[in-house]
């Protein structure tokens, strides 16, 4: 299944209650974590208790916790003397790393392969990758209109989202995740969340380093990107009459409207070399531009 599919594989916000569960007590017996951290009993009950089941084996799976002898674990450790508000913070980024190293492939490769038999992050993979290389200021939020652009976009065979379900998951996952945010017109896939976050992984402060090296970087990290492994699988099963790349040398409107946003945070220098050898630009609504820049430069300490 994927986690994606919300009635039997759980909800972000349950996911935060079993973490702090267990950064409290740990180990927890199965049993007790879903009774103790459960709803108190009311005709919602079951559903409810299905829901934390659900979650629990998804991020079992994933690799998040650990279950031994019937007890339940973080798997991985906290810093020392790191609170569970700091943990909760890094929560997403954990979580993005987990579902990358789950997501592939993204379709089946043969009849003989089911949407089943994939990771357990492939339509998350493929989800997040078709939104973030869309034009993200003129991308529809309804299914009923998201559900034919994606029709008329990809090629038979390589389906990205199967249903409404799935779709609503996304946009959850995609907030969750640092990918999107809420705007009055309904969910906006800006990920500038998530490219914070990733910067200091990658980048030392005060140092410059070439605009296709950092792009480059960034995939590697977040690969649902420009240019990341996800992304460009993605992108290739896009039909070219129906959906363009950006030119050569422009980034994708999410990529850049993240990027300016750092930018006017003062976060991020994007400067030009007149002898660098790579240029890129930043593509904004309606296909203007802001700037172009050679080489990118981190200007405070990000955690």
């Amino acid at each position: 299944m994927s986690i994606l599919n919300r009635p039997s594989d759980g909800l972000y916000s349950i996911l935060l209650t079993l973490v702090t569960a267990l950064f409290r007590e740990k180990p927890v017996s199965r049993d007790n974590l879903i009774r103790i951290y459960g709803p108190p009993p009311s005709q919602d009950y079951e559903k409810r208790q299905n829901l934390i089941r659900g979650t629990l084996n998804r991020w079992i799976a994933l690799g998040l916790f650990v279950e031994d002898d019937n007890n339940v674990r973080l798997a991985i450790d906290p810093n020392k003397g790191e609170s569970v508000e700091s943990f909760l913070m890094r929560l997403p980024a954990i979580c993005r790393q987990l579902a990358w190293s789950r997501g592939n492939p993204l379709w089946p490769d043969s009849d003989k392969v089911t949407e089943e038999d994939l990771g357990v992050t492939a339509d998350l993979c493929r989800g997040l990758s078709w939104c973030l290389c869309q034009d993200i200021y003129t991308l529809p939020t309804a299914w009923d209109d998201i559900n034919p652009l994606i029709a008329r976009q990809v090629v038979p065979g390589r389906a990205i989202l199967q249903n409404d379900t799935r779709w609503q998951g996304l946009k959850d996952w995609a907030r969750f995740l640092g990918f999107a945010v809420e705007s009055r017109a309904g969910i906006f896939f800006d990920p500038t969340v998530a490219v914070r976050t990733e910067l200091a992984q990658f980048m030392k402060f005060g140092t410059l380093i070439p605009a296709d090296e950092f792009v480059l970087q960034l995939a590697s990290r977040l690969p649902v990107l420009d240019s990341g492994s996800y992304r460009v699988e993605v992108e290739q099963a896009l039909r070219p009459e129906t959906w363009s790349a950006p030119p050569k040398g422009y980034l994708s409107t999410a990529l850049s409207f993240a990027l300016r946003r750092l930018q006017i945070q003062n976060s991020l220098d994007l400067r030009i070399l007149a002898d660098a050898n790579t240029k890129l630009t930043l593509t904004r609504q309606g296909g203007r531009t802001w700037d172009s820049f050679t080489h990118v430069m981190l200007k405070d300490e990000l955690s």
